[in-house]
């Protein structure tokens, strides 16, 4: 997710904090009010989960529209572009299953106009249809002004008083109401339940730093509709996710001509630079595991320090596979690539190394990430 001043919000954290790598595909959390017990907004969620298409940047969302079509946000859907232009492969996940992007139809007017996020709406198709999946239809009414909204984001722990605080890598559900409505924005505030406003709803929330690309849905007659595409917020001068900051959505109805031609293959011929495909020789930059007995996994498990943050390896439940986490942030399955080597599972240019074993314990951990390498020891 973006500001609405375009200034671009990097990643709270990818694994170690005060490392200072951010990246710029946002992540967006949904952050809920403060009154209301987070089980609630889990619930909430469960009934929109199987619309939604997680990008795997780590970040950003999209929404299933169609068979092989999922509709995300311009300036999530450039990373993936990106990736094709230097030859890798991308896949994104819906319902816990890895499918590979074999195009993306980026709208020929994002970025050209006065305002640099205008027409922020991305089309992604799909190479094989997901499983299970379920398809939000397109609203194309244009009476969205009022009407209530439901968020769904997988991402950042927080709430309307303390703003972002962490990631848990759970999926939550939020409610809002459309309060403005103009040629390219849907727009709402996130209030305070103390406010005295029609617009504030019993689920109150907003997206925050994953959630770009994501959905707000209008039901109607228990009919899900995509209305509204999670773009930017206005910090009204604060911080990201606090009560009293407002919410830009790409509005879908003034999009559905484009999105139809598209899907059909009836796009305007003159607009053919902006639907990139994987280059033929395409690789796939997946790790590429390698077996590894569950028993040698307990040796690795343990909390390593560098620069002051610990970072904590574990074993699932079933002690079957290994996790890596920071502070409050959402936990990345490790993935064995060599001997004493892991990568993470759905994020690359990471790699974690584990040195000096002695009598079964390791006393370093070695941890590649895109802005260096650094030498954490164990407690």
């Amino acid at each position: 997710m973006k500001t609405k001043n375009y200034v671009e919000i990097g990643l709270l954290l990818v694994i170690l904090t005060s490392f200072s790598y951010t990246t710029k595909s946002k992540k967006n959390p949904i952050l809920t009010r403060h009154d209301k017990d987070e089980t609630e907004f889990f619930k909430l969620a469960e009934r929109f989960e199987k619309y939604i298409c997680h990008l795997n940047l780590p970040d950003c969302e999209a929404t299933v529209i169609e068979d092989q079509w999922a509709l995300t946000a311009a300036h999530c859907a450039v990373t993936i572009v990106n990736k094709f232009k230097i030859g890798k492969k991308h896949f994104v996940i819906i319902n816990n299953v890895e499918i590979e992007v074999d195009k993306v139809i980026m709208h020929p007017s994002w970025k050209t106009g006065q305002n640099a996020d205008e027409n922020d709406i991305a089309l992604i198709h799909l190479k094989t249809k997901p499983k299970s999946a379920k398809k939000a239809k397109l609203y194309t009414e244009k009476d969205e002004l009022d009407k209530l909204i439901y968020m769904v984001g997988k991402g950042d722990i927080g709430n309307g008083l303390i703003g972002v605080n962490g990631n848990d890598g759970k999926q939550r559900g939020a409610t809002n109401r459309v309060e403005t409505v103009t040629e390219k924005w849907l727009t709402w505030t996130f209030d305070h339940p103390n406010t005295k406003t029609k617009y504030l709803t019993e689920y109150e929330g907003i997206s925050g730093p994953g959630d770009s690309g994501g959905p707000a849905f209008i039901l109607k007659n228990n009919i899900v509709y995509l209305a509204g595409i999670s773009s930017g917020q206005d910090q009204k001068g604060g911080d990201e996710g606090l009560y009293g900051v407002e919410e830009y959505y790409t509005r879908v109805s003034q999009y559905i001509k484009w999105i139809h031609e598209e899907m059909t293959g009836n796009g305007d011929v003159a607009y053919a630079k902006y639907r990139v495909e994987p280059k033929p020789y395409a690789i796939d930059t997946r790790p590429k595991a390698i077996y590894v007995n569950p028993n040698t996994l307990k040796k690795y498990v343990g909390e390593y320090i560098v620069q002051g943050i610990t970072i904590k390896n574990y074993l699932n439940k079933e002690n079957s596979k290994l996790y890596s986490s920071v502070d409050n942030q959402m936990p990345y399955e490790l993935v064995p690539i060599a001997k004493n080597v892991f990568s993470f599972k759905r994020l690359e240019g990471f790699k974690l190394e584990y040195k000096n074993e002695q009598n079964g314990i390791f006393k370093h951990l070695i941890v590649t990430q895109p802005d260096g390498t650094y030498k954490a020891t164990r407690k």
